[in-house]
Formats: C-alpha cells, sequence, structure tokens
C-alpha cells in the first residue's frame, strides 16, 4: 500500500499538496468502506496507465511504475554533510552529449538543488564527498562514462566559497 501511495504521488494522481496530504491520511487510516472505495479508484487508474500489472487478485509495480518509483528516490537522495569539513573540494564535471541533453539538464538540475554550485559550465563544486551520491543519479540517466570526479585542496575563489557554503 505504501509503493502503491508513494506511485500515487510519483505520476500525479494526486495534483494538490492538500490531496497528497489527504491520501496519506486515508492511507494511514483504517480497513473501511470509504477507504476501499478510494484505494480501489486510485488501483483502476494506475493500472489503466500501466503503472500497475494485476496478477489474479494481487497487484504489482509494473516496469513503467518502477521508473517512477526509482526517478522518487533519486529526487529525494540529500548528500551527507560531515559535521566537521575537512578542507577538501569535490567537483563533478560531466559532458554530456546533446543527444542526451535530458539526461544533463536533469542531472544538473538535481545536483544543484541538492546544494551543489556552478563552478564553471559543466562543473559544480561541494565542500563534502559526494561521488556515491552522485554516482547513483548518473546511474539512474546512464550517463556514468560522461562525469567525472576531482578532489582538491584549494580551488579559485575558495574565500567566496566557504563564505557560499557557510564554512569558516
Amino acid at each position: 500500500m505504501i509503493a502503491i501511495g508513494a506511485l500515487i504521488i510519483g505520476i500525479g494522481a494526486a495534483p494538490s499538496p492538500r490531496a497528497v496530504s489527504k491520501l496519506l491520511a486515508e492511507l494511514a487510516l483504517g480497513d473501511n468502506p470509504k477507504n476501499r472505495r478510494y484505494a480501489g479508484r486510485k488501483i483502476r487508474e494506475l493500472k489503466k496507465r500501466g503503472y500497475l500489472e494485476e496478477y489474479g487478485v494481487r497487484y504489482a509495480v509494473s516496469d513503467k511504475g518502477q521508473r517512477i518509483l526509482s526517478r522518487e528516490r533519486i529526487m529525494s537522495l540529500e548528500i551527507p554533510n560531515p559535521r566537521k569539513w575537512n578542507g577538501k573540494w569535490y567537483l563533478i564535471m560531466f559532458d554530456i552529449p546533446l543527444t542526451q541533453s535530458y539526461a544533463r539538464q536533469a542531472l544538473n538540475t538535481i545536483l544543484l538543488g541538492m546544494g551543489l554550485l556552478q563552478y564553471q559550465q559543466s562543473v559544480l563544486i561541494y565542500p563534502y564527498p559526494i561521488k556515491e551520491t552522485v554516482m547513483h543519479i548518473c546511474r539512474f540517466y546512464k550517463v556514468t562514462r560522461y562525469v567525472s570526479f576531482v578532489t582538491a585542496d584549494d580551488v579559485d575563489g575558495a574565500d567566496k566559497l566557504k563564505i557560499q557554503f557557510g564554512l569558516s
């Protein structure tokens, strides 16, 4: 039921934040006729859109549904921030071909949303280790071979970067 709820949220079947909170509250409520009808309608809608597959009396998330759930997991990734900065800078450089512009744009948007800063075009910087998190995103978009990582002790403009990242 939780996966179905996440899938419903991921596909936009519950468009507004108010509807999302209502859906979650209803899924958390007990088994009653109103909730069963509501869940039944949502399940039929998900099946109609190809996000669920029916196996007898059970349902499973389809490949199309799995892609949406995976995208939601990618969007919810966070970079762990250690309590103390180790004095190193972590740079991500990518040269993704124009034929994969969607992946390039998505990668850039996600990383900027996570708090990385644009150092140069196609170069992002962060003061904490980020390779593992970024690799998850790169694998999802199938662009790992176009992305490189650099760890540096010093970079130009480090004083301004320290201020932007709140380091002293």
